[in-house]
């Protein structure tokens, strides 16, 4: 005969395993998120900064040095072509808000503006740094792109933000 007191203690002690055993596996909707984004320390919540994308100045062989190896224009493309087929969405620098396609366009026909002006990008980052591993991770949130603009002696006068682009977490 079969004791049921030993029954009972075998089925609970089955069920602790099983459910200790699933709640080990990962969470497919989170599986998308890497092991580098959950660990370390946040050393930036939000930082923003710019980075020069083209070399305003022809003699300044370092500068040309470090842009190198950047396809520039294939990524501003990549960004406009992302924008125009509704993959991603343009913001307006100074109020934030979403700009319509025809806006993105007028951008683009202003008598200022060329794609290949675009020379200086800024980005909203989140910053960790793990200690143990001394592996530092970045995310990019949003990525501004910004045109050069020049007097009328041609000299570089600074840079203005055309749009920005938040990008998928």
């Amino acid at each position: 005969m079969i004791n049921t007191k030993y029954l009972k203690h075998s089925a609970t002690l089955a069920l602790c395993f099983f459910v200790a055993l699933a709640s080990c596996r990962q969470n497919p909707t989170n599986s998308t998120s890497s092991i580098a984004e959950t660990t370390g320390t946040s050393i930036a919540d939000t930082i923003i900064y710019p980075v020069l994308i083209k070399n305003a100045n022809p003699n300044d062989s370092w500068t040309e040095h470090c842009l190198s190896r950047l396809e520039r224009e294939k990524f501003t493309d990549q960004l406009f072509e992302a924008v125009y087929s509704e993959k991603a969405t343009a913001y307006s620098y100074n109020t934030h808000e979403p700009l319509t396609l025809t806006e993105v366009r007028n951008i683009e026909q202003q008598a200022e503006f060329t794609r290949d002006k675009v020379a200086k990008l800024q980005f909203w980052e989140t910053w960790r740094f793990d200690e143990q591993s001394l592996r530092m991770t970045k995310k990019v949130h949003a990525i501004l792109l910004a045109y050069e603009i020049f007097t009328e002696e041609g000299e570089l006068r600074g840079y203005k933000a055309a749009f920005y682009v938040k990008l998928p977490h």
